[in-house]
């Protein structure tokens, strides 16, 4: 009386001869008559005596297309597809009023004292930095830079580490990541340096919301602010310097000179800190990352968004307009590290030949640049000048330029892990960091990385509707505790220097054999 039967596909719950949502998935209706359509043939479907007229007893119309939402919990399912308190639009992927999205998942906002609270920290590292670095070019009277190069490299690796930390738990949020790797993720967006993170606009205002674009206009305004507030820092302490009587012209240029390389370092320094979140922003806006939609298997009626904000219509106007701001920071993105190889490539005599001359750069006429750069260097041998943008290579190969592939499957947390493997093997083998300390600090940096794409490797994918045999023992005490330990690793040889390199390589072992029986009793 009602028609064929049909296969239950993939997204559906099929009971009592109909078809509607599972759990975790998310549907669109064509329209309000169609959905009320289906439901009075669910009714006329559990009728004991139904309506025998051909309107009543058939369903002319393909139901709507399920899709598995990101967040598998953010989708309640059934025929209206609601979603969790929090979530909207789209996939319910989108954060509603009061939440943002932290790690693809929508928090509830903070209180406005929590949100200041984090920016005094961020601007307290910022202060502190800049203190340390005021404080050791003054008392070096001979305006000798290497300490504070010092101290920069470790800085850089320690946020290096965390923001790529952060980046492959972004990247790959399909994956159900250990609680303990996510509270990591969540507190490490402090050392990146990613303000609108640390306070999300619209939990201040709640009038003001910023999707992907917005997101994007603001880093690059920040970073042009930097840029311009480094200008206006020169020029005054210019002003200053030749309005002083009292200095011999000597004095003076060596003053500019001074300067200028204070101004040049601490620029690069925050630009190269910002760097990867601004590949974030950059690549969520991409025509790559789109995603599309169709309301039914018919096709006839999509939407194509953007997967980092469903609020965003793909060849929209205002998009076509809002991707020339991507493409401009795509320039500046290639910019900043071809202009850095630029200026050490011409220079790379100097370097080399620095090595015979206690590794110091003389200085002269356009050679602050280059002073000014030397956080990027200095750490390494002399013929490794260059490895710094071979880091930085690394960083967004393994987190941001992912996204553009698109993919959400086993096989690209696979070629990730991969490819850190096989950089940890060429850094070993060149080992172009001199410094001892740093040396460790790296090489940790990288042996953790690679524990955490292990631990991505081995969790649950909800797409994949198979439950991971290790996921009991991913939430154990002993587990987390690893798991802390080995990301605290980078952030403590520092603070502590202890030669602490050889234990940690035996639990590495420990835990890599560890997962591998996982697998096996799996």
């Amino acid at each position: 009386m009602f028609g064929k039967c049909y296969k239950c596909i993939d997204g559906l719950q099929c009971k009592d001869e109909y078809a509607s949502l599972k759990s975790g998935y998310w549907w669109k209706w064509r329209n309000k008559t169609q959905k009320a359509r289906y439901m009075d043939f669910i009714k006329n479907l559990q009728l004991s005596l139904p309506l025998l007229g051909a309107d009543d007893v058939r369903y002319p119309y393909p139901i709507p297309t399920a899709y598995r939402c990101p967040i598998e919990e953010s989708c309640i399912g059934g025929l209206d597809s609601p979603c969790k308190p929090g979530y909207d639009g789209p996939l319910c992927a989108v954060c509603g009023s009061g939440y943002y999205k932290q790690l693809q998942t929508c928090k509830q906002c903070p209180s406005k004292e929590w949100i200041v609270g984090k920016l005094s920290i961020v601007v307290a590292i910022v202060l502190i930095i800049i203190g340390i670095l005021a404080w050791t070019r003054k008392r070096n009277k001979d305006d000798d830079s290497s300490i504070i190069d010092m101290f920069l490299s470790k800085v850089k690796i320690v946020i290096g580490f965390y923001q790529v930390t952060y980046g492959l738990l972004e990247t790959f949020s399909y994956i159900d990541w250990p609680g303990s790797l996510q509270v990591i993720g969540k507190y490490s967006e402090v050392l990146q340096m990613n303000v609108l993170q640390i306070a999300p606009v619209h939990c201040l205002y709640q009038g003001l919301q910023l999707d992907a674009f917005g997101n994007l206009f603001v880093m690059m305004a920040i970073n042009a602010t930097v840029i311009g507030l480094s200008g206006v820092a020169y020029g005054i302490r210019r002003v200053v310097i030749l309005r002083s009587r009292s200095a011999t012209n000597d004095e003076k240029s060596r003053k500019l000179s001074q300067t200028k390389e204070f101004v040049y370092r601490n620029m690069f320094f925050f630009l190269y800190t910002t760097y990867l979140n601004t590949c974030l922003m950059t690549a969520n806006v991409l025509p790559l990352t789109c995603r599309k939609l169709c309301e039914d298997e018919n096709e006839e009626f999509c939407n194509n968004y953007l997967k980092a904000d469903y609020r965003i219509h793909y060849q929209s106007p205002r998009y076509n307009h809002a991707l020339i701001a991507a493409y401009i920071s795509v320039t500046y993105l290639v910019a900043i590290p071809a202009a850095s190889f630029i200026a050490l490539w011409r220079q790379r005599r100097v370097l080399l030949a620095s090595e015979e001359s206690e590794k110091t750069l003389s200085r002269g006429p356009g050679q602050e640049m280059i002073t000014g750069l030397s956080f990027l260097f200095k750490s390494y041998k002399p013929h490794s000048w260059y490895w710094e943008l071979v880091e930085m290579s690394r960083k967004v190969i393994l987190t941001y330029g992912l996204i553009l592939v698109g993919e959400e499957s086993r096989s690209y947390i696979g070629l990730t892990w991969t490819i850190a493997g096989m950089y940890g093997i060429l850094f070993f083998r060149m080992k172009p960091i001199q410094d001892g300390l740093e040396n460790r600090m790296m090489s940790t940096s990288l042996a953790v990385t690679v524990f955490n794409l292990a631990i991505g490797a081995v969790s649950r994918i909800p797409a994949e509707k198979v439950s991971s045999s290790s996921e009991p023992y991913m939430q154990g005490v002993i587990f987390s505790i690893l798991v802390v330990g080995a990301n605290a690793l980078v952030i403590g040889l520092p603070v502590c220097k202890l030669s602490i390199w050889y234990s940690f390589g035996i639990v590495f072992f420990t835990s890599y054999q560890c997962i591998n029986l996982y697998l096996l009793l799996g």
